[in-house]
């Protein structure tokens, strides 16, 4: 039987995936302004979870909070401008090296220790994810660049989180990403960087569901990294490849060859080896 940090993560990348089918249909607007909607329904919701908990909204770690949603805000506003020039296929393969980052990460500042046969595990996953979307003419500079500057904050937020395991209420956790969130996104077209528009007819329904997508993701995502070690639950998020694939294949007409369903089988086998070699963590007895 699967944990709880296994099936959480799994339930958060299917809630981001299905946020990623929400910004690509409002691909029209400026980043900063989606973001900006965003981080408003979603600090709504999460207040008012807090408020109905009878929680304290700031937390007793300040410092490691805003860092949190510093470096989230930071790779959303660049993951979401690389769904906007790339495909959302290339997009995602760019954004799935943060669980590679991630434990890189948690294991140069002296977190957490990997086994040899984990880096050859998550070698495999990468690769099935490079296969499965491949590289096509329309992928361009600043798209391959925002995605990598979106895995890396990506990584570091998720560190982040693993050092408030136990203690913060995860709800304040993710509070602190809207909070952040809001003033970076309305600095950036006071600067002149971007444009903003009122929503026109269904976009303040894809606007909403950006909103409550992220905000189911972002708490199943915090409890899994707080239930299970980084490693672990890194790897299992490889699942967004998989709905994302399956997005695009009925959403967005895109096709796929044998070799990317090759690839597809490299992503899940990857994930499954992972979790076996963590079985005290990922399974119960």
């Amino acid at each position: 039987m699967l944990s709880k940090g296994v099936w959480m993560m799994l339930v958060a990348s299917l809630s981001l995936g299905l946020m990623n089918v929400s910004v690509k249909s409002i691909s029209g607007m400026h980043v900063s302004e989606i973001v900006f909607f965003r981080a408003i329904v979603q600090l709504i919701i999460a207040a008012t979870i807090l408020w109905i908990q009878r929680e304290k909204p700031f937390g007793n770690n300040p410092k490691l909070l805003i860092m949190r949603g510093f470096f989230g805000s930071m790779g959303l506003l660049c993951y979401f401008y690389s769904l906007q020039v790339m495909p959302l296929s290339n997009a995602l393969v760019i954004h799935y090296l943060s669980p590679i980052l991630t434990t890189l990460f948690a294991f140069l500042i002296g977190d957490e220790q990997v086994k040899k046969k984990q880096w050859l595990f998550f070698a495999m996953s990468f690769m099935g994810v490079v296969i499965v979307n491949g590289v096509s003419a329309a992928v361009t500079w600043d798209g391959v660049l925002a995605g990598l500057g979106g895995a890396i904050f990506s990584a570091l937020a998720y560190n982040t989180i693993r050092r408030l395991k136990g203690k913060e209420n995860p709800n304040v956790v993710v509070l602190y990403f809207p909070l952040v969130t809001l003033p970076i996104s309305l600095i950036l077209p006071l600067v002149g960087f971007g444009d903003w528009r009122a929503p026109e007819n269904n976009e303040w329904i894809w606007l909403i569901l950006v909103g409550v997508f992220t905000q189911v993701g972002q708490f199943f995502m915090t409890r899994s990294y707080q239930e299970a070690e980084t490693k672990l639950v890194s790897g299992i998020s490889y699942a967004g490849i998989i709905w994302g694939t399956g997005f695009g294949l009925f959403l967005f007409n895109e096709t796929y060859s044998w070799i990317q369903y090759l690839g597809m089988l490299l992503v899940l086998l990857g994930m499954y080896l992972n979790i076996r070699l963590n079985r005290g963590l990922g399974f119960r007895r």
